[in-house]
């Protein structure tokens, strides 16, 4: 049954990944369009375009029809007992169909600008981002990534899947 889950993530995280890579392209083009475009007018309205593309990092907000917060950190041990940093996410449906965290919302925790591999644990409660919930619920759910050095810190990033137009990030400093 585990292997299954984790073949089915793999999955997932892959074919997210790809969708972002055609995505970031678009986004290159697009913006090199309108900034080519504004700085025809005039260098003041160039800057001016610049400020406002950049986008507000903050750690709640909306990603499509879902509202997400990055909550809390907390430190663990996966099963081989590798240092985990558990990175706790609420999750609210505002669709009209049922969805799930793993299925909606694309999860990023980096260290030293290097990404984190999600870790695998063996308590209870690691699994609720497969948890499908029906709209207008919230769940608070854990997702662990295997850290890469135990007092570095770890910036997470969370998109809506297959649209990385808004990011939400949090940087969460280890003692």
């Amino acid at each position: 049954m585990k292997k299954i889950v984790l073949i089915g993530i793999g999955v997932l995280f892959i074919g997210g990944v790809l969708a972002n890579i055609g995505s970031e392209e678009k986004s290159k083009q697009t913006t090199k369009e309108t900034v080519t475009e504004v700085s025809k007018q005039t260098t003041k309205s160039t800057m001016v375009e610049e400020k406002a593309e950049a986008p507000q990092a903050s750690d709640v907000g909306d990603l499509g029809k879902y509202h997400v917060a990055i909550k809390g950190f907390s430190l663990a041990q996966d099963y081989s007992g590798a240092d985990v940093g558990v990175v706790e996410y609420e999750f609210t449906n505002n669709s009209d169909k049922n969805a799930m965290f793993l299925t909606s919302i694309t999860t990023k925790a980096f260290q030293n600008g290097i990404s984190l591999k999600l870790a695998i644990m063996t308590e209870s409660g690691y699994v609720d981002s497969m948890t499908e919930i029906q709209p207008g619920t919230t769940l608070t759910l854990k997702v662990p990534y295997v850290l890469l050095d135990p007092a570095a810190p770890v910036t997470v990033e969370a998109s809506q899947l297959f649209k990385s137009d808004v990011k939400l990030t949090k940087e969460f400093v280890l003692q």
